[in-house]
């Protein structure tokens, strides 16, 4: 995210500036303005620092990512199933063609016998 800084000069002569944030809206005057407004992005910053700092009071543990499936997993069963549907496609077609080929080769023994008696 950008940052923008203001600067200027109050009216001592002194120095100032401040830090303008482009997703948080801060009201100078009116009934918002002893509101304070954060997004979401400062509210989630916000929780981070506080479990980081309870990780280090050893107030919370840390759990390792990753090591345990925390969600129900629809990706993996939408994926198994458009799996088992393209290997069953395959094998059909692969069945299909295995028929194809012993008919061919019957019909191809048939036509080389011609009129040969049959017993």
């Amino acid at each position: 995210m950008p940052v923008l800084t203001l600067s200027g000069i109050n009216a001592q002569g002194s120095q100032v500036s401040t830090n303008v944030s482009s997703n948080e809206a801060a009201f100078v005057t009116g009934i918002f303005s002893q509101e304070i407004v954060m997004s979401a992005f400062r509210l989630a910053e916000l929780a981070v620092e506080d479990e980081v700092a309870r990780m280090r009071n050893g107030t919370s543990a840390f759990v390792l990512p990753g090591v345990q499936i925390m969600i129900f997993p629809i990706g993996l069963i939408i994926t198994s199933i458009w799996t088992v549907v393209g290997v069953g496609a395959y094998a059909m077609g692969t069945y299909a063609r295995y028929n194809f080929r012993e008919h061919y080769r019957r019909r191809m023994q048939r036509l080389e016998k011609g009129t040969v008696a049959r017993i």
